[in-house]
Order: structure tokens, then sequence, then C-alpha cells
């Protein structure tokens, strides 16, 4: 299995905790980073055990925790509570629209939002450390 880059930074968080990159750790860092969409659990595990067939449901969700604790994933909720996962570790910062009827999740990035909210921070003197945006509603296919 060819390393990425990722699996580099995942490694060196893994070992200060005395933890290593199993092998079904590195399927699921594989197969989560070569998406660029938007995953739930269920999908991801569909997607890993095409790769490995043993890999369970609970290894993918520790494995995810690990992933957005040491920063190349991050946990959004865009569906009913569901949680779903993305990759951020070199993408740009970013927000969502949610088509709550089709699912459909487009990324969209706004200045003048980012600089709204900058202002509004030093306005009540808060330093704002990140933040997410969601907009849920119905997409124009949807609408048609």
């Amino acid at each position: 299995m060819k390393q990425i880059p990722e699996s580099k930074i995942l490694e060196d968080f893994l070992a200060e905790k005395n933890m290593r990159l199993t092998y079904p750790r590195k399927v699921i860092v594989q197969v989560f980073l070569q998406s660029m969409s938007h995953l739930d659990i269920e999908e991801l595990h569909e997607r890993v055990r095409k790769v490995d067939k043993d890999i369970g449901l609970a290894t993918v969700y520790r494995t995810m925790n690990l992933l957005v604790e040491c920063g190349l994933a991050q946990e959004n909720v865009l569906f009913q509570d569901k949680k779903c996962f993305e990759r951020v570790y070199g993408r740009d910062h970013h927000d969502h629209l949610v088509c709550t009827r089709c699912r459909t999740v487009k990324e969209f990035h706004h200045p003048m939002i980012e600089r709204f909210q900058e202002k509004t921070a030093k306005k009540h003197e808060f330093s704002i450390v990140s933040h997410r945006m969601t907009l849920f509603g119905i997409c124009r296919d949807c609408k048609e």
C-alpha cells in the first residue's frame, strides 16, 4: 500500500499516544482520504469493506475519531443528526449548503461572510478560533 503524506501525520500523532498505524487504520485512512465527499460512518465502512471485509464498524469509528483529533478530518452533522466526516488537511476553509431532499452537499466560500464574522467578533472583543456554517434548504434540481 502506497504511503500518503497524511499517513505520516497520523503515524506521528499515534506514536505520541504509544499507538501504531495498523493495517486496518491504514486502509481506513486511505479510503477516507481518496474520497472528496462528505461521508457518514456507514458509507465509509461500506467502502472500507470493499478493500478488506474483516474491518469492523467499531474500528472505522475509532479511526475516524483519531483522524479528527489529529486534524486530518472534520466531523459535521449534515443530515438529520447523522455525523459526516470530511477531509480537511490541505484544504481551504469552506462552508456548506445542504439539500434536505436529495442530501446533496455543496461547498462554498465567500470573503464577505468571513469579513463580517471577523468584524462582528472584533466588535464584541471576541477571538474566533474556528467556525462552521451549514445552510439547509432545497437545491435547484429538487425545486424543479
